[in-house]
């Protein structure tokens, strides 16, 4: 019996996946959470052989689970599902321990195949991802000043962008709040953005979701006049519009 955990932060997600892997054979859905911190302890009461983990997921994050299961040599392997329409964020979950990455439009039964890919000890990824990755291995992929990014850095990143306050993050990191703002200046500098709203258009730009920002700042340094914004979550588009087209 594969023993498998979902973390997912939307409730009807959540439910729907823990309906579908619980109906699949020889699956057993032993735990559902909806945080990255939750995530790390059903992992190690229960000892699951797959995790099933959403790429956004609330709290300190997918990129965290993953390296906090590294760094207590769990057993359990991580399948992390994501919308994305570049490699930047599969690159980054693969390089800290996922087994694999699927996005969120496969089929259930190519889930039911990554499930059993990973169970068998092997990394599986979609085609499109495959795709990329190899299209980026070739240098025909997407090349910019995010791979100069620690994968801390990165992790920053990503919690910047959910809105997140330094001292959440240090606290959730278990860092202190000096450290996390180290951390932010030198990704700033690194990326040669100058202020939060910066951040977020060039995390849009380069295929880094940015599950929530502040709206309302966005559109106060937005150089369209009378601007409103709009984001489709999909593609993690952001559209600064005039009221008066």
């Amino acid at each position: 019996m594969i023993k498998v955990v979902i973390a997912e932060g939307q409730r009807l997600i959540r439910e729907s996946l823990a309906t579908l892997v619980g109906g699949l054979r020889n699956c057993k859905v032993v735990g559902v959470c909806a945080s990255g911190e939750a995530a790390i302890k059903l992992v190690k009461q229960h000892d699951p052989h797959v995790l099933l983990m959403d790429m956004l997921l609330p709290g300190f994050g997918a990129l965290e689970v993953l390296q906090r299961i590294a760094a207590a040599d769990l057993k359990t392997s991580t399948i992390v599902l994501g919308n994305v329409t570049k490699v930047v964020m599969p690159t980054q979950m693969l390089q800290a321990g996922a087994k694999s990455f699927l996005t969120k439009g496969v089929s259930s039964e190519e889930l039911d195949h990554a499930i059993r890919k990973v169970f068998a000890g092997k990394r599986y990824v979609c085609e499109f991802i495959a795709q990329r990755i190899l299209n980026a291995s070739l240098g025909h992929g997407e090349s910019n000043r995010i791979t100069k990014l620690t994968r801390r850095e990165f992790q920053v990143l990503l919690m910047l962008l959910d809105c997140q306050k330094v001292n959440e993050i240090a606290q959730s990191l278990h860092l202190s709040p000096k450290t996390v703002n180290s951390y932010r200046y030198r990704l700033f500098d690194k990326l040669d953005v100058k202020s939060n709203v910066e951040l977020v258009l060039f995390s849009v730009k380069h295929g880094i979701p940015t599950p929530s920002f502040d709206s309302e700042e966005v559109l106060r340094q937005s150089p369209v006049k009378n601007a409103s914004a709009m984001v489709v979550a999909e593609e993690d588009t952001v559209f600064l519009m005039s009221d008066s087209d």
